[in-house]
């Protein structure tokens, strides 16, 4: 009869701690930043990503002249520069300036 006592004792004051706690559990409102903090993937701070990309080499360097293409145009680094003459050959035409005598 003494071990049902002490067993029953311990599992009352077992059982209010934890209805204690359970009852703080309810006090504290879950919000959705909480729940999206939880499954967040862990990302480096701030300082040690910038110290880390401090350390690592750098893009190599581009030639100052260009790579000229097949068809003409010219390519400095991932910039293709294309100038094409708007006036096919033997056609190119300037009116005279406005004020201009013609001779």
């Amino acid at each position: 009869m003494n071990r049902i006592a002490t067993f029953a004792g311990a599992l009352i004051l077992v059982g209010s701690g934890s209805a204690i706690a359970l009852a703080d559990e309810a006090k504290s409102p879950i919000r959705a930043s909480m729940l999206l903090s939880v499954v967040a993937p862990i990302t480096e701070s701030r300082d040690a990503a910038f110290d880390r990309a401090m350390k690592e080499p750098g893009p190599p360097a581009r030639r100052l002249d260009g790579e000229i293409q097949p068809d003409g145009s010219v390519r400095y680094g991932s910039v293709t520069i294309t100038v094409r003459n708007p006036c096919p050959p033997g056609t190119h035409y300037e009116p005279p300036l406005p004020g201009r005598v013609r001779k």
